[in-house]
């Protein structure tokens, strides 16, 4: 490739001297690139003369054929160091239902303008439909609340971030306002693991029978809105609509202590994480970093 990138300078320049100033050599390296190829082709490729430097017809098809490569082998150069990057490829993973819809948006809004050439095959599903597929390899990693995967030696946990608990509901729910001891209120949660965190035991006396498991985020953001219902989840996964005051967070139903749970990016522990899902883990870490902070800004503006 070097001698072939000598070549089509030559031929550019139809001089020895310029085309070595060009390429940063000296004219007698210039010199013995240029005879060392014609060896290597058996023919030669240039004509030298009195009145300069010409190619030949043989040295035509080959300058062509020389200019075909070296655009090809730079498009391959550039390809590797974006995929190295994790900005060309393609990057398997699931997700399930609340960290998708918390943060899964975001980072493909950025990942389709920034990385146009990177393939993002995302699945989201419950965690029971994403273990399989981890095992089988069809995806590369999933993200989920912690202790929803079973246990096992062969998987790689690491904590991408903490989502706080709480408790969602609407605008003018009764609640926000009152103890209402005489009322009862369904009870919505995205996953049957919500209902066995300490705070589903203080809405038992509110309940209005077993909870209600809906894994369709926008169901329960519907539900939430247009219902009585109480929603388990976390503030992070419907902040726009909290600082809008579209839903409220209930504080009166709280354990006196915020609890969180953390958010869990799984793999498999012998395969090598790939610049895709490194990438991927960095922007859902920062996502999660804004979320607490924004939080924080907002409660302390609410005090």
């Amino acid at each position: 490739m070097r001698n072939l990138r000598h070549l089509v300078a030559l031929s550019r320049r139809l001089s020895f001297s310029r085309a070595a100033d060009d390429l940063g050599l000296s004219q007698s390296a210039l010199t013995r690139s240029i005879q060392s190829l014609e060896r290597q082709a058996g023919m030669r490729l240039f004509d030298r003369g009195r009145g300069g430097v010409s190619l030949t017809s043989q040295g035509h098809v080959v300058v062509e054929r020389a200019n075909a490569l070296l655009t090809q082998a730079d498009d391959f150069e550039r390809q590797l160091r974006h995929t190295a990057r994790g900005e060309e490829g393609r990057v398997s993973f699931g997700m399930a239902p609340l960290p998708a819809w918390t943060l899964l948006p975001t980072l493909l809004s950025e990942s389709l303008q920034a990385f146009p050439a990177l393939t993002n095959e995302v699945v989201v599903r419950n965690v029971e439909a994403l273990w399989p597929l981890l095992l089988a390899g069809d995806i590369e990693f999933f993200v989920s609340a912690e202790g929803q995967a079973p246990d096992a030696p062969r998987v790689r946990a690491e904590t991408l971030g903490h989502f706080p608990v709480t408790l969602i509901v609407r605008a003018a729910h009764p609640l926000l306002k009152e103890d209402c001891p005489d009322q009862e209120f369904p009870v919505l949660l995205s996953s049957r693991a919500t209902a066995n965190m300490a705070i589903f035991d203080n809405l038992r006396k509110w309940a209005a029978g077993p909870p209600h498991v809906v894994e369709d985020y926008a169901t329960l953001v519907m539900l939430t809105k247009s219902t009585d219902a109480i929603w388990v989840s976390s503030a992070y996964s419907v902040a726009r609509d909290l600082e809008a005051k579209r839903l409220h967070a209930l504080d009166r139903l709280g354990t006196g202590t915020p609890q969180s749970f953390r958010m869990v990016i799984y793999s498999l522990d012998r395969r090598s994480q790939s610049p895709g899902m490194l990438r991927v883990k960095q922007a859902f870490r920062q996502q999660i970093q804004g979320l607490r902070n924004a939080l924080s800004t907002s409660s302390s503006g609410t005090r």
